[in-house]
């Protein structure tokens, strides 16, 4: 339970009873009282949506709360518990003073506007445990406790780490949605996907629904889901377009490529989109002729080679 002064407790209760949509008549003139001190921060609040959102910092810093950078997940030390959010996108993982996980989906998330965070009032109510109270003329009351007390619980190495660790994941997760979000709509890059194999690459993948680096996807053979590692896993796995559209090439060139092989005449361009990139390229050139040699290695080619000649065509596959 948060100890605030008497005297906050009755300004509490008393712009608690003025609508908070009064508040809203007035879009661009809220002042911001922080127990009772008007905050002086440079960003103005704003509203989007029925939703007021204050500059994030200057509320933390009002209240002396720490507050660090996890490469692009920001990490809010309360008292009581540890926050993990990334802006613009509505996960946040939490921790408690025993250090149990906690995962949530924010209503309204803390967004980003010019470089500037900006905190929603009912994230700053729901989970940050301050008390907001409207008042007239565009004035906010922030109420809140001591929170400039230390975080000594979550400061061994192993609680560290474990932060650490969630704050990557959930930057991934992040970073996953908003992929999927905006590719509703894939291409494969190789003829399997995890442990599942189809019958030609650069195949259509649909999404069916995700929750973080976690998908299902549907296809013409089959439906199915994976759990991915990283964003670059993902993007070596998905293309954003068949990249045989633009190509006037024959289906039957194609399809020879969809399927992975390489025939005679091929150009190099149809060879690496049937073959992918080479391990090495070895050229032989005389007075008389060129030959140029693509070497690919792995399990998928066991020491293959392409010979193609001075027209960059190829003349001879050797398995």
């Amino acid at each position: 339970m948060i100890n605030v002064p008497k005297l906050l407790i009755v300004m509490m209760l008393v712009f608690s009873l003025i609508s908070p949509m009064s508040a809203l008549a007035d879009k661009s003139n809220y002042t911001v009282y922080i127990n009772n001190k008007k905050l002086d921060s440079e960003h103005s609040p704003f509203v989007e949506n029925n939703i007021i959102y204050v500059p994030l910092w200057s509320v933390l810093g009002h209240l002396n709360m720490s507050a660090e950078d996890y490469e692009g997940v920001l990490r809010i030390n309360h008292p009581y518990r540890i926050l993990l959010i990334k802006a613009d996108q509505n996960l946040m993982t939490y921790f408690g003073t025993s250090m149990e996980v906690n995962s949530v989906r924010l209503d309204y998330p803390v967004v980003s506007k010019d470089y500037v965070l900006y905190a929603p009032l009912v994230f700053l109510q729901d989970y940050v445990d301050m008390q907001i109270a409207y008042g007239e003329d565009g004035r906010i009351d922030i109420i809140a406790g001591d929170y400039s007390k230390g975080v000594s619980w979550a400061n061994t190495y192993g609680k560290k780490l474990t932060i650490e660790r969630s704050a990557k994941q959930l930057k991934l997760d992040a970073n996953a949605e908003e992929f999927w979000s905006k590719n509703p709509v894939l291409w494969s890059s190789s003829s399997s996907i995890g442990y599942n194999s189809f019958d030609e690459k650069y195949t259509m993948q649909t999404v069916v629904s995700y929750s973080g680096a976690k998908v299902t996807l549907v296809n013409t053979e089959k439906e199915y889901t994976i759990n991915f590692d990283s964003m670059e896993t993902i993007k070596r796995t998905f293309l954003t377009y068949d990249p045989l559209s633009s190509f006037t090439w024959n289906e039957s060139i194609k399809s020879t490529i969809r399927q992975g092989y390489v025939k005679i005449g091929m150009t190099k361009e149809m060879a690496t989109l049937a073959w992918g990139s080479p391990d090495d390229i070895n050229k032989y050139s005389s007075k008389y002729s060129y030959n140029e040699q693509w070497v690919y290695r792995g399990s998928n080619y066991n020491n293959s080679y392409l010979y193609f000649d001075e027209t960059g065509k190829v003349t001879s596959i050797q398995n």
